[in-house]
């Protein structure tokens, strides 16, 4: 089974995948770690700078997602993780930077078609809870729930500016509402799998509500279409 949760950028989406997933026993497909990982690797083993980031030769990429060499693991203990060529390389993956240029990489069709690809891999070994900006729309068009989860622009800015602090990053509650909105105008009209809700999904709106009770709606409304 396949359940997919979308949603602008700081709207929660991974932490309540995460915890839905652990609830239901499902294997957790975080595609935004994917994306990074993607990144690093054209940066870091095959040479890319920041310029050239967004248009990665095709070969480059199908060669860095080899699933022999580029390992997705998650569970309960140590969460999510990408190995590559045998090495953890999550640790390079939440900084700043990477959140930078990763948008760019993104909007590279050969890139979503592989890692699209690399996704129903994924899928087709586990039930998963994947959450994303396209998993509704264009990686899980026919998944058997959709969720897409939103929460107000002064929320999301608010949990954005938090988790940069977390990191070492500081920015002013301003700053963070100005990057927000710029990111979810970027991420609304880009010509290639634009944010978007999916046919079919079930909005939740969680600027006022708690992790647990987004999840418990989740998994009351998953229950109630099961039966």
């Amino acid at each position: 089974m396949v359940i997919t949760i979308d949603g602008p950028v700081a709207s929660g989406k991974s932490t309540v995948a995460r915890q839905l997933a652990r609830r239901l026993n499902y294997f957790y497909l975080y595609s935004g770690m994917l994306y990074r990982a993607l990144a690093y690797i054209l940066m870091n083993r095959y040479g890319y700078d920041k310029d050239q980031i967004g248009e990665p030769r095709e070969g480059d990429v199908y060669e860095a997602l080899d699933l022999n060499r580029f390992e997705y693991r998650y569970d309960d203990q140590f969460r999510e993780r990408i190995i590559y060529d045998g090495v953890d390389i999550t640790p390079h993956l939440k900084g700043s930077f990477i959140d930078e240029i990763v948008s760019e990489l993104a909007q590279n069709a050969n890139v979503r078609a592989l890692m699209r690809r690399l996704q129903h891999q994924l899928a087709a070994m586990h039930d998963v809870v994947a959450e994303g900006r396209d998993m509704g729309t264009v990686v899980f068009p026919d998944a058997e729930f959709k969720f897409f989860l939103t929460a107000s622009l002064d929320v999301r800015a608010e949990r954005w500016r938090a988790l940069q602090v977390k990191r070492g990053t500081p920015f002013s509650f301003e700053e963070a509402k100005k990057r927000i909105d710029e990111r979810d105008q970027k991420d609304c009209a880009r010509s290639l799998a634009p944010l978007c809700v999916p046919v079919g999904a079930i909005v939740i709106d969680s600027s006022s509500m708690t992790v647990d009770e987004v999840i418990d709606r989740m998994l009351e409304l998953v229950g109630s279409r099961s039966e």
